[in-house]
């Protein structure tokens, strides 16, 4: 529904790629293509019977996440398998030059739509006009469409309110109209499907004056988003051995959350993308290392069963950092461009980094973002990324 794929199979070989695909759902110019470039397309269930008769003594890459039972009992008997990411994921896993710069358009646009959401949001409530759960979740899509390139949401919105910010995975049902009242906190994860690029944003913004517990726990899961995204390592390190920068602080004031810290995202495919992982091996492989053009997500939380739950997420590139006589060395470029909530932030409890970065974060989002919004969205921009100071 929300990936631009179809299902399929691919053998490839030295010399030659079979593509396993229902015909009727290949359009011509991309058979064309797919012609031009020597890939053989075969009918979607002869992958089986062709697998069976693959020559003895032949050796097959294939990864146990992604192989069924059946195909990999379907294997011929004298073949030798190797387990292991195939070539193709790890290929998808380090975007080019061209990726990377696409995406970076792509998330100036998915910043406009999202500050247009939540200014519409805001004035909305103050007007007293109705909000739902699910309206939200359908002007946002509205917004984003307004976007060009946009050709829809990259998955199921998580517009939650209060109570169902807790769950981590919520969707409201249809026919559900849980009303957004100025009482409360407004989780809000969602992304888009773009030409140039997938997106996955996660906003939590106070919809009333928040209290002093909310305040320690959404700064206490922001310092995490904020530590990872600073963090420099050496080249070879791998995701789950840089988790820990994203809960200490939580650990520290014995808070934790349930889910991994990072996913993998594609490029215009599947928001949760593989191999690359920072946390559990949920989407990812734990063997592999970040390497530079790797997209991941940074999504520390933190979430009270039955009150309210709180999550900051932002994409980031890997990129090369320095070269140093302890060899090379890698970082993150945050890419995503969204205002973070200040009524929500106890300033206190960042440190002069933390609170150097963020300040930092928001000059550059409305540096990238204002052009494109009228008078009104820029200066309520403005306001949303005013420079925080600790008092």
């Amino acid at each position: 529904t929300y990936s631009p794929l179809l299902l399929s199979f691919a053998l490839v070989g030295t010399d030659q790629v079979l593509f396993f695909a229902d015909e009727e759902k290949v359009p011509g110019a991309l058979k064309a293509e797919l012609d031009r470039d020597g890939v053989v397309l075969l009918p979607y269930d002869t992958v089986t019977s062709l697998l069976g008769s693959l020559q003895e003594g032949s050796t097959l890459l294939l990864s146990p996440s992604t192989t069924s039972a059946a195909l990999y009992r379907a294997v011929a008997g004298k073949v030798s398998i190797i387990e292991e990411v195939t070539v193709a994921t790890r290929l998808k896993a380090i975007k080019n030059a061209t990726e990377m710069k696409n995406l970076r358009e792509v998330m100036v646009k998915d910043g406009v739509a999202l500050t247009r959401f939540f200014y519409w949001l805001e004035k909305s409530l103050d007007s007293g006009s109705e909000v739902t759960e699910i309206t939200a979740a359908e002007k946002l899509e509205a917004l984003r469409l307004e976007q060009e390139g946009c050709v829809g949401p990259s998955f199921a919105t998580i517009a939650a309110f209060n109570e169902h910010a807790a769950l981590p995975h919520y969707v409201a049902e249809a026919g559900s109209h849980t009303p957004l009242k100025k009482k409360g906190i407004f989780l809000l994860d969602s992304g888009g499907q773009y030409y140039g690029g997938t997106t996955d944003t996660t906003r939590t913004i106070s919809l009333s004056e928040p209290s002093r517990r909310m305040k320690s726990d959404f700064t206490l899961a922001l310092k995490g988003t904020i530590d990872l995204a600073m963090i420099r390592f050496p080249y070879g390190t791998r995701g789950y051995q840089i988790e820990v920068l994203a809960r200490r602080a939580l650990w520290d004031n014995g808070l934790n959350y349930g889910h991994g810290t990072g996913h993998g995202v594609g490029s215009f495919l599947n928001v949760h993308e593989g191999p690359q992982t920072i946390g559990t091996a949920a989407t990812g492989d734990l063997k592999t290392i970040l390497e530079p053009g790797m997209l991941i997500s940074d999504e520390p939380a933190v979430y009270r069963q039955g009150e309210y739950g709180f999550r900051t997420e932002n994409l980031m590139f890997c990129v090369d950092d320095r070269e140093t006589e302890h060899g090379r060395f890698l970082k993150f470029e945050t890419v995503t461009l969204c205002y973070i909530d200040a009524r929500l932030i106890d300033v206190s409890l960042l440190d002069d980094r933390q609170l150097e970065w963020l300040n930092d974060y928001h000059r550059t989002v409305y540096k990238l973002l204002s052009s494109y919004l009228d008078h009104d969205e820029r200066k309520w921009l403005k306001i949303k990324t005013a420079v925080l100071k600790k008092k």
